[in-house]
């Protein structure tokens, strides 16, 4: 069981950062090309003032809705598809593997 949790872990660790890099990139691609899609503010945006717009959770949502809607063919940049293919892949991917080291830790704790 620790050899799983940890390898699931391991796992976890690497995808984030691969995860992280396409979603900053193709936030970086609809900010340059479409900046009224990322121009969207919640009633608690303010406590995000200070930070970049990728940091507000509306922003964030809205990038996820483009990198699984349809709208991502509209970019012109040729690796918006790409990234949002990544981001397509690795979230559930990385969702599955969070939960499979949390659960381990909660499970296999004495």
């Amino acid at each position: 069981m620790s050899l799983a949790l940890g390898l699931a872990f391991l796992l976890f660790a690497c995808t984030v950062p691969v995860y992280l890099h396409a979603f900053f990139r193709l936030y970086g691609i609809v900010k340059a090309e479409k900046p009224e899609w990322v121009q969207v503010r919640g009633s608690l945006s303010f406590f995000y003032d200070g930070l970049s717009r990728a940091g507000d959770p509306n922003v964030q949502v809205e990038i996820l809705r483009i990198a699984f809607g349809p709208r991502v063919r509209e970019l012109r940049a040729p690796m918006a598809a790409s990234y949002a293919k990544r981001i397509r892949i690795l979230l559930p991917i990385g969702l599955v593997l969070f939960t499979l080291v949390l659960a381990g830790a909660i499970f296999g704790a004495p």
